[in-house]
């Protein structure tokens, strides 16, 4: 009986998603600018002291659902857990996301760690239903986009060159002949 006592004496896990901004009145992000707008705020004083990576949360439109914080770091680097990362994007019920990290030293040329951290994001994003929009690496003086560099090798391998990741292709209307 008390074998059976300590397997019923388990933690209860509870989700919740309560988002308290009417979808009109969610701010739409429209390109990578405004992005590094977003986010470099949030960073204020801290964009030279040490590494911080943020996750901007979309809903199909486009429209923000939240920012949250993913991780903090050192000077050099800082650990990013995926768990987390999808943890978040499940219960915002994001559609899309985009990753947004700060290089103290003012460098926007992504590391090897950079680009296999975006690797790896897209890779479980894809297996889930989101898309992983972009991932810029910030500094006060501007930002470097995966996507808009056309970073094909580590972001979506089927994406053209020439299309936007910020394009809603549902609101695309083709000429009809």
């Amino acid at each position: 009986m008390e074998i059976l006592e300590k397997l019923l004496n388990v933690a209860e896990v509870e989700l919740s998603y309560k988002c308290h901004i009417k979808p009109a009145d969610r701010i739409k992000i429209s390109d990578e600018k405004d992005v590094y707008s977003l986010v470099k705020s949030l960073l204020e004083d801290r964009i030279e002291h040490h590494e911080e990576m943020y996750m901007v949360l979309l809903d199909q439109a486009l429209k923000v659902l939240g920012v949250a914080l993913v991780s903090k770091g050192g000077v050099c680097n800082t650990v990013v857990d995926l768990r987390i990362i999808f943890q978040t994007a499940i219960l915002a019920n994001a559609s899309r996301i985009i990753l947004v990290h700060n290089h103290p030293s003012g460098n926007l040329k992504p590391s090897l760690q950079d680009d296999k951290i975006t690797k790896r994001v897209y890779q479980v994003a894809s297996i889930l239903g989101i898309e992983l929009t972009d991932h810029l690496i910030i500094s006060e003086e501007g930002y470097y986009s995966y996507a808009i560099e056309g970073r094909i090798d580590v972001m979506n391998p089927s994406r053209d060159d020439y299309s936007s990741p910020f394009l809603n292709l549902d609101e695309i209307v083709l000429p009809i002949h």
